[in-house]
């Protein structure tokens, strides 16, 4: 049943006196349009999003989807969930388009995009990424002609888009400092590990993690940017463990959590030095059985 099916049902009309009502066309009694009004507000409906749900009903139905990770790692269980959906969509008549890129990659992503909108797509399920092309791209886009989901990552202009998947990452950066919290030894030094400056939701995780614990009078002021990946999150990590001995915790904000285990690994300090981050990825979840990783917070 559809929105409009489900308004109409409620208020005892037919689906037509409902399409009049949202696009106020044709005469409609005013106790009817009152009931119908005040189905959608009981339901929470809004009659902006309807009126394009209605609209995209009427064409070819055609989504695309742009996949964008930097860990290969979390895009395994991503790419599982993308494919469960499209076959849901095909199951409904829904025709899926696929595009991948790398969310360093601006010129790389807005190809993507452009493919998917040449592709004739009406709505479109893309994973955030910090840039002024590609928020100029999507403000060119018809909003009476598209319905927009991100997720993963949000964008800067929330405007942009109908609704976000995902985590509120200040709070879930929060979440994480206050696990910490119970289990780091106290008076010890908090080392922050960010993806990179301009990724969103890392950013607002730091923020959350360090607020929580400037609050208290704890050290946050030690942060470093792995980029997302093992290899350098591990050197970075494992130089900073060599030069900083108070060191009692390790907060990840993202990709890059298993270098940072791995890092204390090596050093012999698994157990003393807790690590706490996201992600249940099969490497992530290696180091969390090994003991090396106390907490990961799931999206």
């Amino acid at each position: 049943m559809t929105n409009l099916e489900l308004i109409a049902k409620l208020a005892g009309v037919s689906r037509g006196t409902v399409d009049r009502v949202l696009h106020n066309r044709g005469q409609v009694r005013p106790e009817t349009e009152e009931k119908v009004r005040a189905v959608m507000q009981e339901l929470d409906f809004q009659p902006n999003a309807l009126g394009r749900a209605f609209y995209l009903s009427r064409k070819k139905n055609k989504i695309g989807i742009l996949v964008a990770f930097r860990e290969p790692d979390f895009q395994k269980p991503v790419m599982q969930g993308v494919n469960e959906g499209v076959v849901y969509a095909q199951q409904h008549g829904v025709e899926v388009l696929i595009e991948y890129a790398h969310p360093d990659d601006t010129e790389g992503y807005l190809a993507s995009l452009r493919r998917l909108l040449d592709g004739g797509v009406r709505g479109l399920a893309i994973r955030g990424v910090l840039s002024d092309e590609i928020d100029r791209c999507l403000r060119e886009i018809s909003r009476e002609q598209m319905q927009i989901v991100v997720y993963n990552e949000d964008i800067r202009d929330k405007g942009l888009r109908d609704c976000f998947v995902g985590q509120d990452s200040c709070r879930a950066g929060a979440c994480a400092a206050c696990l910490m919290e119970q289990i780091a030894a106290p008076g010890g030094e908090m080392l922050l590990v960010g993806v990179d400056a301009r990724h969103v939701s890392s950013e607002e995780r730091l923020n959350g993690f360090a607020e929580y614990f400037r609050k208290r009078g704890t050290d946050v002021s030690h942060v470093i940017y792995g980029k997302g990946s093992h290899e350098l999150t591990y050197r970075q990590t494992r130089d900073m463990i060599a030069a900083r001995e108070h060191i009692s915790g390790i907060f990840v904000s993202g990709a890059g959590l298993s270098g940072a285990a791995h890092a204390v690994d090596d050093a012999g300090l698994t157990g003393r030095i807790k690590v706490v981050g996201f992600d249940i990825t099969e490497s992530n979840m290696s180091f969390l059985k090994k003991g090396t990783v106390q907490f990961l917070i799931d999206q």
